[in-house]
């Protein structure tokens, strides 16, 4: 797998690395960080004078960023080429104008393309044609990694370990002959047994916006992640300001946009709200304020699974699809209009209140980056509040006025032209 020249192969191509982990052991903690940190710096620059500390400016030539857990990380030149996890990464990216530059991931099928079809001039690989750096057995094909030959690993080697069997020496090794991890799983709360290297105890979750200049830094794009955030953040802030009182808002049950009881053993309903605040799978509801139907249904588990008597019990006033978007369309099936007629045909089941007002809508993908998060908080923001917001009239069917924020905007970002 490895020859005798690949160690050293790195020297010879246009950039190196270097990884400094050793800063991350003071305060690690799975609380979230604040804010992004000052070596990450996407221009070069000289070398700093006497009195400049070396954390504050990179040296010349390079490009320096630092992450939780690998730490910092110091290129000499922009990546052109990445691997990244399961859609979150490459969104960022995406957003960011580096899309091109993938070449494999950990598992494409779970990166949602679908909304880049809304910006124009943002594209994005066929995930058909990108590499699976993962296998059926849910193992880490090392082989892969280093037949693609990427220039940076933008995945967590920590979810490589606890999920696909990737071992401490497996990570050492690829960081050594291939390319600097850098990488934050923060999508959930990290389950119990979750390993944390290089630094060996817990680390930071990062919220949403923390990754922006992190990986602007590390590609050379300060001025566009900058511009990214300055478009981001604000629309967040302003949907958040324009819900109704807690008292006026309708109560949502967030259920599995494919499993029910006749595939399997209930209908599975997810807890919307975050138990760690800065990760980002449930971003939109935690930002939107849902009232979930289940509340203290979980019994500290993040689903609950029923049956339609059960559903019935609960109640809730909107029930929304996870993963609806993919599942729109799965292996050729149509699998949210399955659960709606399943809903819509039983006894039991047509009477859930949401059923019967027909508030029965497509929800997202867990896999949010920033352009994914902001079609996802629209579409909620709809579903949830049409008083509001607008109603929602159906996926991709939001006429210029009634959309929550600049398409334009976002796409100039995205393809530099801003």
């Amino acid at each position: 797998m490895v020859d005798d020249e690949t160690s050293t192969r790195r020297d010879a191509i246009k950039y190196g690395f270097t990884v400094a982990a050793s800063g991350l052991l003071a305060g690690c903690t799975d609380q979230e960080s604040s804010g992004s940190d000052v070596t990450e710096t996407a221009t070069p620059t000289p070398e700093p004078e006497p009195t400049a500390s070396k954390e504050d400016t990179p040296t010349e030539e390079s490009y320096t960023a630092t992450m939780p857990p690998v730490g910092e990380v110091t290129l000499e030149a922009p990546p052109s080429s990445w691997i990244g996890g399961l859609g979150f990464t490459a969104d960022v990216l995406t957003a960011l104008g580096q899309a091109d530059g993938a070449v494999g991931m950990v598992d494409p099928s779970f990166w949602y393309t679908g909304f880049y079809d809304f910006l124009d001039g943002v594209t994005a690989p066929s995930t058909d044609d990108l590499a699976q750096i993962t296998t059926e057995d849910r193992e880490t094909d090392i082989e892969m990694v280093y037949e693609l030959d990427p220039d940076l690993m933008a995945v967590d080697p920590n979810a490589l370990m606890g999920i696909y069997g990737l071992d401490e020496e497996g990570a050492r090794q690829i960081e050594a002959d291939v390319a600097p991890w850098f990488g934050n799983e923060s999508r959930r709360k990290r389950f119990d047994g979750w390993t944390h290297w290089p630094v060996g105890e817990p680390y930071d979750y990062l919220s949403l916006p923390e990754y922006i200049p992190k990986y602007a830094a590390l590609f050379g794009e300060r001025e566009r992640g900058n511009a990214l955030l300055e478009l981001y953040e604000p629309f967040v802030e302003e949907v958040t300001t324009r819900l109704p009182p807690a008292e006026e808002r309708r109560s949502m049950a967030l259920v599995n946009g494919r499993y029910n009881p006749e595939n399997r053993d209930g209908w599975v309903v997810y807890n919307p709200n975050s138990e760690v605040e800065a990760t980002w799978g449930k971003k939109q509801y935690r930002d939107l304020g849902v009232v979930d139907a289940f509340e203290g249904a979980y019994d500290g588990q993040s689903s609950v699974t029923v049956d339609h008597e059960g559903l019935l019990e609960y109640d809730p006033d909107v029930i929304i699809f996870n993963f609806g978007i993919t599942y729109r369309d799965f292996d050729g099936t149509n699998y949210i209009q399955q659960q709606r007629e399943l809903l819509e045909d039983h006894p039991v089941g047509s009477r859930v209140t949401a059923v019967d007002n027909g508030d029965l809508y497509v929800g997202g993908t867990p896999y949010q980056g920033p352009i994914i998060n902001m079609f996802q908080t629209e579409m909620a923001a709809k579903q949830l509040y049409p008083e509001e917001f607008g109603a929602y009239p159906g996926y991709g069917e939001l006429s210029a006025d009634e959309q929550l924020f600049d398409r334009q905007r976002l796409a100039a970002i995205a393809t530099g032209d801003f």
